[in-house]
């Protein structure tokens, strides 16, 4: 059987994919009959000639293809003509899936493919030397024909992460509050590795009896201010791609836009209280942190950025700040306020020595 992974989360591919070795059997056959190929240094004559070798003392082989489709994408965008290349040698992997034996599972794992080229369409190769004009058909048709099969393994979104979660831990005899579910879920995101990584960790922690809120607050870190002291770095250094980086990263969470700025907001805050420490001689984390009721983790984070910023910068950042919440709440799209303002603010000045 062929199948195909499109856009699939890199956990459950990991976990799909060693089910399939699982089910090869024996773990050392397993191993001796699991190839994988990277799409950037092989053709579709490799791929096809790989799963045409018969299986070693086995009932079938496992063939990984990671990312040719990607390639072929890449190299029929920067193609100017349908006799190219790059079309001759996919009509030769589409075409020759159809002899793919019942001996090889062949897995593409690919990120996306364009369902308006070639590649998902079809398209027609025009007359070559011996070979007449014909039609090839694309993903999408041997899909239907039922040649390839196309796996869906995508990330749950936030609303349904918490079922995703709670099913994951009934499955592993874990329990655990449906309140610290939620919360986990929060804290860490759709990075289901990292859920499951955590979910293990409070377990042991718990100890047998059900894992509470408690629990979650004192094992497991706020992803979400993580990734919002990325991206009070990234403007303080006016790395606007890192920025809007950590941005994206924030909504994978489908965080309000209204909470990312208040979020924003505080992390300036804190700046200028922390700034204001500082000119008095004081330094060390610890007892800023006391002085200022903060936890250490944040002020460790804003102690170097504290020096990028005057007063007057930090200043005049709380004031635009203002204004956007105003306009998001008066009718302005809040998303496209948000990414305003963090091109703005990465861009808007340099970073400052320490006054």
């Amino acid at each position: 059987m062929i199948h195909l992974l499109l856009n699939a989360d890199e956990y459950l591919t990991a976990e799909w994919l060693a089910a399939q070795k699982a089910a090869l059997g024996d773990p050392e056959m397993a191993a001796l009959n699991t190839v994988e190929l990277s799409g950037g240094q092989t053709s579709a004559g490799q791929v096809l000639g790989e799963a045409a070798m018969m299986p070693f003392l086995c009932e079938r082989r496992l063939l990984i293809v990671r990312g040719l489709l990607d390639a072929y994408e890449k190299r029929m965008a920067a193609s100017k003509s349908d006799v190219a290349a790059v079309y001759v040698e996919m009509a030769q992997l589409l075409e020759g899936l159809h002899s793919v034996p019942e001996t090889c599972i062949l897995v593409f794992v690919d990120n996306s493919v364009d369902k308006r080229r070639g590649l998902w369409k079809g398209y027609v190769l025009p007359a070559s030397g011996d070979h007449a004009e014909r039609r090839v058909d694309g993903l999408e048709a041997l899909s239907k024909a039922g040649v390839v099969k196309l796996e869906t393994l995508a990330a749950p979104d936030a609303k349904t992460l918490p079922a995703w979660l709670q099913a994951r831990a009934r499955a592993q005899n874990i329990v655990i509050d449906g309140a610290a579910v939620a919360m986990l879920c929060n804290f860490v995101g759709a990075n289901l590795r990292q859920l499951d990584s955590e979910l293990e960790k409070l377990a042991l922690y718990a100890d047998g009896r059900p894992i509470t809120v408690q629990d979650v607050r004192t094992m497991v870190a706020d992803v979400s201010e993580e990734l919002i002291w990325n991206l009070t770095d990234a403007l303080s250094q006016r790395q606007s791609a890192k920025a809007m980086h950590a941005l994206r990263e924030l909504r994978r969470n489908d965080q309000n836009p209204i909470y990312l700025l208040t979020m924003i907001a505080r992390q300036y805050r804190m700046l200028i209280e922390i700034k204001s420490l500082l000119a008095t001689g004081q330094n060390n984390a610890f007892e800023v942190a006391k002085q200022l009721g903060y936890g250490a983790y944040p002020v460790q984070k804003a102690l170097p950025l504290a020096h990028q910023y005057t007063f007057e910068e930090l200043e005049d950042i709380l004031e635009r700040l203002l204004e956007v919440d105003m306009a998001m709440k008066t009718g302005a799209d809040q998303d496209t306020e948000l990414d305003l303002l963090i091109a703005e603010l990465s861009v808007r000045r340099q970073p400052a020595r320490s006054r």
